[in-house]
């Protein structure tokens, strides 16, 4: 009896399916819960309540991280479950703002504009605001905004979006994770980076240092004594 192309259809679908199941399988979940502020600043805006974006501070299953959300819900503020999607699944269509054919591209977008975010743990005001701008235009991209009052930063932001705007294929997939609710109504999502922040190596280097320059202050010292 030979192959049919019902026979084939089957074979296919089947195979089709079981990569799906096997993608669900492997895509990894973490729990989100917010910590705090950050290094976030407010902007004003017309005809609304100030803004509060920037980065904020995150546990990322029990991981101290910094990271920016992509639209101007409050959601941040509580605990939810979320999906970490790479960015080879956000080009094939993972994602809750990725509802279109061509919305991989609004990430992409957004993507070259996080690598322009500074991630310290203190920023100066004009460094906080900066990085505030950049946010504004990530949920300009994203979605929609309020207006802006002040008219230097509507210069900005105009600036930042000609920038982001010839990065449709950017990747930024050594950058950034995109983390997306598991909460079926919710469109809840943040960007943070593929490492998480590491501390600061330098005082075990300077211990190290010290060690070290005892250790040859204790032989200089013997020598003196011997001679």
């Amino acid at each position: 009896m030979g192959i049919t192309k019902t026979t084939i259809g089957k074979l296919i679908g089947g195979t089709a399916a079981a990569l799906l199941i096997n993608f669900s399988v492997l895509a990894e979940t973490v729990e989100i819960t917010y910590e705090g502020l950050g290094t976030t600043t407010t902007l004003d805006v017309i005809g609304s309540s100030d803004i509060t974006i920037g980065a904020f501070e995150l546990t990322i299953d029990g991981d101290n991280r910094l990271a920016v959300t992509n639209d101007n819900s409050r959601h941040y503020l509580n605990t939810w479950d979320a999906t970490v999607n790479t960015y080879t699944d956000v080009q094939n269509g993972a994602g809750k703002f990725n509802n279109s054919r061509n919305d991989k591209t609004k990430y992409n977008q957004a993507g070259y504009l996080f690598t322009l975010l500074d991630f310290s743990e203190s920023l100066s005001a004009t460094a906080a605001k900066y990085n505030a701008l950049v946010n504004y235009v990530i949920w300009d991209i994203m979605g929609s905004v309020p207006k802006l009052k002040d008219r230097s930063d509507r210069r900005t932001v105009r600036q930042l979006k000609d920038q982001a705007g010839g990065q449709n294929n950017f990747d930024w997939s050594s950058t950034m994770l995109v983390y997306t609710s598991n909460e079926r109504l919710a469109s809840r999502e943040l960007f943070a980076s593929i490492q998480p922040p590491i501390a600061t190596p330098i005082p075990s280097a300077l211990f190290l240092f010290g060690s070290m320059a005892l250790g040859l202050l204790g032989i200089a010292t013997r020598k003196r004594i011997s001679a």
